[in-house]
C-alpha cells in the first residue's frame, strides 16, 4: 500500500479553519507526512482605504500575507505542529490555487472545509470545496466535525465501479486502523416505479421486485469484494433508497466519523444543474466526507 507523504490543508481564515487544520495535523502526524498549509486571498481591486494609507497594492498584499502567516503559525503552535510544515499564502482564485498547489506538491490528500455559497456564482457553480473536488486529482477530505481524534468508524459507498474500488483503496491508505464497512444503495429508479404502477403492478409485487433487486445487488457486491484485495474482510450493507438521500441519512449516525465515495463526472454545468450523489452528500452530510476523483 502506497504511503501518505504529503497532506495539503487549505484554510479559510475568515471561517476559522480550526477544524480543517486540526484534522490535517492529525493525519500528517499519523503518517509522519509533510504538511503544507495554504491560505488563498482572493485577488480584488485595491480598496479605497489603501490610498488614504499611502499603500501600494504590493505593500497591501505584503501586509495581508504577513498577517495570514502569523495567524496560521499561531494555530500551528496551538495544534503542537511546528516541524515538517510548509506555510503558504497566495493570491488568486481559491479553487484554482488549491488544485495547482496540490499538483505541484504531489499532495496525497487535500483537506478543506465545506464552505458556503455566498454569491450567486457560488450557488450555481458550488463552493470552493465543490470546485476543488471537480478539479483535483487527489482525494479531497471535507471536514465538518471539529475533532482531531483519529477516525474510528468509516463507511465507503460502493457501486461496483473502478472508481468505488479506488475510493476503498484510498480510505484504507488514509485511515488503515479504522473500523470499515461498505454500503451500496439499491433502489428502483423513480421513472421505472411510475411505469410499473401505470402497468398495474401491485404494492406487494413492487416489494418483491425491490427484494430481488437487493439480493442481486448483494451478489454483485460479493463478486466486487472478491476482486478487490483486502475488501473481503469488511461487512457490506445494502441501503434502501436513492443513493444521495440514503447516504445522507447514514451520515447522521452518531457512530459514523467519515463517509467516503467516488465523484462521477467533471462538467461544472452538468453537476451544478443536475446535481450528483457526491454533491448531495457534501451539502447535507453530518460527518466528514472523503471524495475520491477518477484518475486524471
Amino acid at each position: 500500500m502506497e504511503k501518505i507523504n504529503t497532506v495539503l490543508a487549505a484554510l479559510d481564515l475568515e471561517a476559522g479553519g480550526d477544524a480543517v487544520l486540526a484534522r490535517a495535523v492529525q493525519l500528517a502526524s499519523a503518517h509522519a507526512a509533510w504538511l503544507v498549509v495554504l491560505h488563498v486571498i482572493e485577488a480584488e481591486p485595491l480598496p479605497p482605504t489603501a490610498a488614504h494609507m499611502n499603500l501600494t497594492e504590493s505593500e497591501l498584499r505584503a501586509t495581508f500575507e504577513r498577517q495570514a502567516i502569523a495567524a496560521i503559525e499561531t494555530q500551528l503552535i496551538e495544534n503542537d505542529r511546528t516541524r515538517r510544515t510548509d506555510v503558504r499564502v497566495a493570491f488568486g482564485s481559491p479553487h484554482e490555487v488549491i488544485t495547482h498547489v496540490a499538483r505541484e506538491q504531489h499532495a496525497d490528500v487535500v483537506v478543506v472545509g465545506p464552505g458556503k455559497g455566498r454569491t450567486l456564482k457560488d450557488k450555481i457553480l458550488g463552493s470552493t470545496a465543490d470546485r476543488v473536488i471537480r478539479a483535483s486529482a487527489a482525494p479531497v477530505l471535507v471536514v465538518r466535525k471539529p475533532s482531531a481524534e483519529p477516525y474510528r468508524s468509516v463507511t465507503v459507498a460502493i457501486d461496483g465501479s473502478p472508481l468505488s474500488a479506488r475510493a476503498f483503496t484510498e480510505v484504507r491508505r488514509l485511515v488503515p486502523d479504522a473500523a470499515l464497512q461498505l454500503v451500496h444503495a439499491a433502489d428502483i429508479p423513480l421513472t421505472f416505479q411510475q411505469a410499473l404502477l401505470r402497468a398495474g403492478t401491485s404494492q406487494a409485487e413492487m416489494e418483491r421486485y425491490r427484494a430481488t433487486r437487493a439480493d442481486k445487488a448483494r451478489e454483485e457486491l460479493s463478486t466486487f469484494q472478491r476482486a478487490l484485495p483486502g475488501a473481503e474482510t469488511f461487512p457490506v450493507h445494502v441501503l434502501d433508497g436513492e443513493p444521495g438521500p440514503a447516504l445522507v441519512r447514514l451520515s447522521k449516525s452518531a457512530r459514523l466519523d467519515l463517509l467516503a465515495l467516488g465523484s462521477h463526472g467533471r462538467g461544472a454545468a452538468l453537476q451544478a444543474l443536475l446535481g450528483s450523489v457526491a454533491r448531495r452528500v457534501l451539502g447535507q452530510a453530518s460527518c466528514d466526507v472523503l471524495v475520491v476523483p477518477g484518475r486524471q
